[in-house]
């Protein structure tokens, strides 16, 4: 079944059914215009991510963050919103003459896989903070220096989380050839740069991991 998402300046559009706030379920229940964005699939649900077309700011919608707070809400609703904030991760990009670093997780969603040292901003970070903690941890030495690439936003092709990417330059004094796998880390390789974007296991990381490259590129 399809149900429509509808949010404007973080107030969601609602209806009652069934006792509880839900999504509209056809355009029919939508009293205005609205322009679709993106889609959700959750459980067995299509859920359509659109914008209303309005000539007033909604006061009387519910605002966003209130929708954790309350019993009456559709779990439905509650997954999308969960789905619909933000994933903020940062990404290392770390040179070695035209090779470079990659990891393989034992643990999260690259498990077993190859991609770019880095993982999950915390709470009160700035992504340059997030960036050299996460390679730290991953390989043992916090980088010198760290110089944003790029910033790269996407839907997940295996999840509707919305995704956004940070990735840095990262280097080191002295020899990186020594660096060691930590953590959750269980092995490192050194991968020609133009093809660890074949290598990298996640597309969206991958895809990121490009445009970085040729941001790179430009600058130099």
């Amino acid at each position: 079944m399809t149900q429509y998402y509808v949010e404007t300046d973080g107030k969601i559009y609602l209806i009652e059914s069934r006792e509880v706030l839900s999504f509209p379920c056809s355009k029919e229940e939508i009293p205005f215009e609205i322009q679709p964005k993106a889609k959700m699939e959750i459980e067995s649900e299509e859920i359509i991510y659109s914008e209303p077309v309005l000539s007033y700011h909604p006061q009387r919608w519910l605002n966003k963050e209130d929708v954790p707070l309350l019993a009456d809400v559709d779990p439905i609703v509650r997954k999308a919103v969960n789905f619909s904030l933000p994933r903020i991760v940062v990404e290392a990009v770390i040179f070695d003459s035209n090779q470079v670093l990659l990891v393989k997780p034992s643990r999260g969603y690259n498990k077993d896989h190859w991609t770019l040292p880095g993982g999950f901003l915390v709470y009160g970070e700035t992504p340059e903070e997030a960036v050299r903690r996460e390679v730290e941890e991953e390989v043992g030495v916090k980088p010198e220096t760290v110089e944003l690439l790029n910033v790269y936003s996407a839907i997940g092709s295996k999840n509707s989380y919305q995704w956004v990417i940070f990735y840095f330059s990262a280097e080191f004094p002295g020899d990186i050839r020594g660096l060691q796998p930590k953590h959750e880390i269980k092995q490192l390789n050194w991968c020609e740069s133009d093809k660890a974007t074949e290598v990298i296991h996640s597309p969206l990381m991958q895809e990121g991991f490009r445009r970085s490259l040729d941001n790179d590129t430009e600058k130099n």
